[in-house]
């Protein structure tokens, strides 16, 4: 199954895609500031390589980029 985190960079975000990974589903993960954002608590975790991070602000969805995911 594939998952979608908004907020993956904060801790409740990190600890989610880490048990959805235990899972053996494909996280991806926004974030505001993913460009600069280091991670950390995804890395603390070990799982910042498993993670597909994305740039997205929760104002920019609509229900049309929901379909399909």
């Amino acid at each position: 199954m594939k998952a979608l985190i908004c907020g993956v960079s904060g801790q409740n975000g990190a600890y989610l895609a880490q048990l959805l990974l235990e899972k053996g589903d494909e996280v991806h993960g926004t974030s505001r500031d993913a460009q600069t954002s280091s991670f950390q608590n995804l890395t603390r975790l070990g799982i910042k390589e498993q993670v597909h991070c994305h740039f997205l602000a929760i104002n920019d969805l609509t229900p049309r980029h929901l379909v399909g995911i």
